[in-house]
């Protein structure tokens, strides 16, 4: 009887398991996720209804759905939390497959929106009404192709011909499929992300050195060609000598993180959105984040991306295979780039681009796209959980079953010494 309630005792402390479709998820990454979510969908609807007041268009009655963005943004988010699941859930290592698959199909929309742009006078960067934005995606089709690709040639990276000139190709044809709708930010972030996903692959780094020179040339020529970009950079270098030189929207948004000050003026307050504070809702989010919530508001945004970060890069350096560390690294560096580079803009930091703030700025493929990405990094950390389990178990049987032959072998010593007595 004693011995009994010992045992149900030792079972009672011992801590319930998690379940099953729980196991290996990275609670701290969901968390820094959610928490971006639902501040985003409070800057939906803290900035959209201005802009629909002033571009919106009535209805039948003569009246403008203020919430109509926001209603649209929060569909997104329940739409992208759901294949975030669904990836999370599913080995990441079964998509392989389907890497040039994936790849044509997103060279396709490019190609598609320059047709609509000439053809059909689309705008150049969207289809279907401006609901789907192919350049959005080509930047995890470019992390998710490259991982699957690099993984495979690791013994011949070093090569020119293997290698270096290639991925050279790759990235060259979806970044010029980019650049040419036009979109620089977004061709020079696809370019980086090749650059990076090289080096963390092994690539040379000669190699390497040499295809920076050449894209900082590039890039020089991309300026004298297309006016906007070499405009952006001279307000930029003006920005930065004298910020009352700066473009009019980063002197709004400099404006509006000074107004905000340490606390904020509360949610929904910002007044400088209603100056006219050009892409309040998108590219131009993070000024309104400082000016409502201030600057401590500003950096638990910035810790949160942090996380998101070094979470992701965790995960990578613990996958089970290479294709899975690249393909977490490189997912968790490009949002940490999105993200540096949206609220480096909004200080002046950085020349005026596109790039939206991950899980913040209003735009479905902007936020189906990370919110993919944050799935496939969760599937990597669940894989290599389970094989931390699996191995675990597997060492825990051997050393049982060397306990069982030592505990028979010492039973027949016994044996053996009470017959010769």
């Amino acid at each position: 009887m004693g011995e009994r309630t010992v045992s149900q005792t030792k079972r009672s402390r011992t801590p319930s398991r998690m379940p099953a479709w729980w196991q290996g998820t990275d609670g701290v990454l969901i968390f820094a996720v959610a928490a971006l979510l639902l501040w985003g969908l409070v800057m939906v609807y803290s900035t959209t209804p201005p802009f629909l007041r002033n571009f919106g268009v009535p209805d039948a009655n003569g009246k403008i759905d203020t919430l109509a963005l926001f209603r649209r943004q929060a569909a997104f988010v329940a739409l992208g939390v759901g294949i975030a699941a669904v990836l999370a859930a599913v080995d990441y290592r079964r998509w392989q497959r389907l890497a040039p698959l994936v790849l044509l199909v997103v060279w396709g929309g490019l190609f598609l929106t320059l047709v609509m742009k000439h053809v059909a006078g689309g705008t150049g960067r969207f289809l279907f009404g401006g609901s789907y934005q192919p350049s959005e995606i080509a930047k995890v089709a470019t992390v998710f192709y490259l991982a699957v690709w690099l993984s495979r040639r690791k013994t011949r990276l070093g090569s020119w011909r293997d290698g270096a000139m290639p991925l050279a190709v790759l990235v060259g044809v979806t970044a010029a499929l980019v650049l040419v709708e036009p979109d620089m930010s977004a061709a020079m972030t696809i370019f980086a992300l090749g650059m990076i996903l090289y080096f963390l692959a092994g690539g040379s780094i000669r190699q390497l050195v040499l295809f920076s020179l050449a894209a900082l040339l590039a890039g020089g020529v991309l300026l004298l060609l297309y006016p906007v970009g070499a405009e952006r950079m001279s307000s930029f270098l003006a920005g930065l000598r004298d910020p009352h030189r700066a473009s009019y929207q980063i002197r709004l948004a400099i404006a509006a993180i000074s107004r905000g000050g340490w606390l904020g003026v509360g949610p929904g307050q910002s007044e400088i959105k209603l100056r006219g504070l050009p892409l309040a809702h998108t590219d131009s989010v993070f000024a309104v984040v400082a000016e409502e919530y201030g600057v401590i508001g500003a950096t638990m945004m910035v810790v949160l991306f942090g996380i998101v970060v070094w979470r992701g890069i965790r995960i990578a350096l613990e996958a089970p295979d290479e294709y899975g560390r690249l393909l977490a690294g490189g997912l968790a560096v490009w949002l940490g780039i999105e993200a540096y580079m949206n609220m480096a803009m909004m200080l002046g930091l950085l020349p005026l681009a596109g790039n939206t703030l991950p899980f913040i700025s209003y735009g479905g493929s902007s936020l189906v796209t990370a919110l993919s990405a944050i799935g496939l990094i969760l599937s990597v950390g669940r894989a290599s959980a389970r094989e931390q389990s699996q191995e675990r178990s597997d060492t825990g049987a051997v050393v049982s079953l060397r306990r069982g032959d030592r505990r028979r072998r010492v039973s027949r010593a016994v044996g053996a010494s009470s017959l010769r007595r």
